[in-house]
């Protein structure tokens, strides 16, 4: 179940030392990547934002209590450099657990965009306004991306661009952002602004996270050099929807060459979906070569008992090599038809 303890000596001197808290600290980083996965897909990432929060703020509470005092005092001297953040995560987190869901306001902007690299896009034409909330119909409000992706851009096909896109390196886009407006007060401060909600809990989050494996690093005079910050630009492969990611055979075709989509929900939705199909063919192959009878399984073994290491790794042997160990031969053996 837990995978992070596996990635790293470090996680795993970690682990041996506290395993709870890198099972807590995965537990939070698989949060914010769900909500990344679900990003243009509004009922899961309000889900998600909302599981993410409560995670988040459990790690934080868990960590004041109770615990060693490296991890203690690392946790206490973070909140207190960001304290605003903070209090606007609990009182979030406050809402979620104790009144209602967080149901953040949405921004769509659609238009041209040019890829500068697979994660950083430069907005050249468009619509919308990026940074606050808008206002939509009900046949563009908390929809999917892909869902209202070909209405929203059929303006902007005309407006933006030719039918076969010969600019390589630029198409068409939405870009979305989500926001919640905060309005509460604590005995030091007043709160009453919109915040984009993503980037608060996603940056806290791996900030908070980095912070604590640098002072578990510093604990042990150890080195951590890994981190779970990851730098977005304003237009990325996680808030915005791309064109080539939604139709890649037709930008394979007017590009001439090869094109993947690019956008990070889509890529694990589509890793999920490759996944799946290759352990359906994979065990579809097995079964056909299943050994027949009890003479060929012992000829079977007999070859390969008898081949050097790297031979069986040759190509005429290898696929037959892998299907006799991993699967149980004898399941084949026993479906023959008696003579």
């Amino acid at each position: 179940m837990f995978e992070l303890e596996k990635s790293s000596l470090f996680f795993e001197q970690m682990a041996a030392a506290h395993p709870t808290l890198v099972q807590n600290i995965e537990v939070v980083h698989e949060n914010k990547i769900q909500l990344d996965a679900s990003y243009h897909r509004p009922k899961q990432f309000i889900l998600n934002l909302n599981n993410h929060l409560r995670s988040l703020l459990f790690f934080i509470e868990h960590s004041l209590k109770n615990t060693p005092s490296w991890l203690h005092d690392a946790v206490r001297q973070f909140l207190i450099n960001n304290r605003d953040q903070y209090e606007i995560l609990k009182h979030l987190r406050n809402v979620s657990a104790h009144q209602k869901l967080i149901l953040p306001d949405e921004s769509l902007v659609g238009g041209l965009f040019r890829l500068r690299s697979r994660k950083d896009y430069l907005l050249k034409l468009g619509f919308g306004d990026h940074n606050k909330p808008g206002k939509y119909s009900w046949d563009l409000a908390l929809k999917n991306t892909e869902d209202i992706f070909h209405d929203m851009l059929v303006f902007s096909s005309i407006a933006f661009m030719d039918i076969e896109h010969s600019a390589i390196g630029e198409c068409l886009g939405i870009t979305r952002r989500w926001f919640f407006k905060v309005k509460f007060k604590t005995e030091q401060n007043r709160f009453d602004e919109v915040v984009d909600v993503y980037n608060l809990t996603s940056s806290f989050s791996a900030a908070l996270l980095d912070h604590v494996c640098h002072a578990y690093a510093s604990h042990k005079k150890i080195v951590f050099d890994g981190s779970f910050k990851v730098n977005l630009s304003e237009h990325n492969n996680i808030n915005t929807l791309l064109e080539i990611d939604l139709y890649p055979s037709l930008f394979s075709e007017w590009w001439e060459e090869e094109c993947e989509p690019l956008n990070f929900g889509v890529r694990i939705a589509k890793f999920e979906g490759d996944r799946h199909q290759m352990n359906d063919d994979f065990h579809q192959w097995v079964h056909q070569n299943l050994t027949p009878d009890i003479e060929s399984y012992r000829k079977s073994m007999e070859r390969f008992s008898a081949l050097e290491p790297k031979a069986i790794f040759e190509k005429d042997n290898f696929s037959d090599f892998l299907s006799f160990i991993t699967v149980n031969q004898i399941t084949g053996i026993s479906k023959t038809p008696s003579k």
